[in-house]
C-alpha cells in the first residue's frame, strides 16, 4: 500500500511538473525603442515629472480593452517597468530630442493620461492625455491641450512585441505635439 501512495504522490508531482514546462516564459516589454531607432541627443531644461496614470494602469500587467468595459492583461507578457514610469521617460527622451528652440527654457510639463490601452477590435492603441507647459520662473503656462491620439497597432495579432511598440509610438506623437505647441 505504500508503495502505491509513493508512486501516486511521485505520478502527481511529475504531472505537476510537467505542466509547469509547458506554461510559456513571460515577456518583459519595454516601452523605449531601441536606441538605434532614436535620434542622439542632449539635456534640454524641460522637466517632464512623472506622468500621473489612472490606478488600473498604474502597475506591470500589460492591460488590453476586450470588451467596452472590460479590460483583460496579456497572460505571457509584463512590462519592464511601471507604466508611469516607462511613459516619463521616453516623453522626457523624446521632447530632448525633438527640441530645436526654447531648449534652455525651464519648462515643467505635466501629463495627465486618462486611457491608454489597445483597444478591442485589436486595430489600435488609443491615448487619452491632458498636459500642460509651465514656465518654472514665470508661473506662467506656455501650452495646453486635452490630447486623445490613436496609434495603428498594425494588424489584429495582440503579440507583447506589436502593442509594446504601438504603445511607444502613440507615447512618442504625444511628446511630438507638445513639443510642436510649445516649444
Amino acid at each position: 500500500m505504500k508503495s502505491f501512495v509513493r508512486h501516486g504522490v511521485t505520478a502527481v508531482c511529475l504531472m505537476a511538473l510537467g505542466a509547469c514546462a509547458s506554461v510559456p516564459p513571460v515577456q518583459h516589454v519595454l516601452l523605449s525603442p531601441p536606441r538605434d531607432e532614436r535620434a542622439a541627443t542632449r539635456a534640454s531644461d524641460w522637466d517632464v515629472r512623472r506622468v500621473r496614470v489612472p490606478e488600473y494602469l498604474d502597475n506591470y500587467d500589460i492591460q488590453v480593452r476586450s470588451d467596452a468595459y472590460v479590460l483583460t492583461r496579456l497572460p505571457d507578457a509584463k512590462w519592464a517597468e511601471r507604466l508611469p514610469v516607462a511613459m516619463t521617460r521616453l516623453l522626457q527622451q523624446t521632447i530632448d530630442e525633438k527640441l530645436v528652440n526654447k531648449r534652455d527654457q525651464p519648462y515643467q510639463v505635466d501629463v495627465d493620461v486618462d486611457m491608454f490601452e489597445p483597444q478591442a477590435a485589436g486595430e489600435e492603441v488609443v491615448l487619452s492625455a491632458r498636459w500642460e507647459v509651465t514656465d518654472t520662473d514665470s508661473g506662467t503656462v506656455v501650452a495646453r491641450d486635452n490630447t486623445r491620439l490613436t496609434q495603428p497597432i498594425g494588424g489584429s495579432e495582440r503579440k507583447p512585441a506589436v502593442i509594446g511598440r504601438a504603445m511607444s509610438e502613440a507615447v512618442r506623437e504625444l511628446a511630438f505635439r507638445i513639443v510642436a505647441q510649445a516649444g
